[in-house]
């Protein structure tokens, strides 16, 4: 199987990563209806703070991930303009943390609610496993 470019890893990045918000934005109102009066029973405040992000209809979810979008866009664009950079690698690979990062909390909100939440799927099985293949790579092109 032939290789990618490091280029076209870079930039497929956004497509993975956009694919995990699609699940968020398409799951999240149906989440919110079905999940909420289980939630709503316990008085407990991480559970509230959970519930407080997630009970949104996906219009307004989705006006909330553009700036994400819009965020990691301008990083990815970035790095692959100065693809070969230190400075662009590191504001690149603190993004990538931030994405690991962000999916050990949707890990975590499954556990604390015992429930599934939006994002998980893809969480798990699209973006953690590409986002530590980019680094790889990256790591292997001696950029970081």
């Amino acid at each position: 199987m032939p290789e990618l470019e490091l280029y076209n890893v870079i930039w497929l990045f956004v497509v993975i990563f956009m694919l995990h918000d699609f699940e968020e934005i398409i799951t999240v109102e149906k989440w919110a209806q079905a999940k909420g009066e289980k939630v709503k029973l316990h008085n407990n405040w991480i559970i509230s703070k959970i519930w407080s992000f997630w009970n949104i209809s996906s219009y307004d979810f989705a006006k909330r991930d553009i700036f994400i979008f819009l965020f990691m866009a301008i990083i990815t664009f970035i790095k692959a303009l100065y693809l070969e950079s230190y400075w662009s690698s590191v504001l690149f690979v603190s993004f990538l943390i931030f994405v690991l990062l962000h999916n050990l909390i949707h890990i975590l909100q499954t556990l604390i609610i015992r429930a599934y939440t939006p994002g998980l799927y893809t969480a798990i099985l699209l973006v953690t496993p590409y986002t530590v293949y980019i680094l790889y790579r990256l790591r292997d092109a001696s950029l970081i």
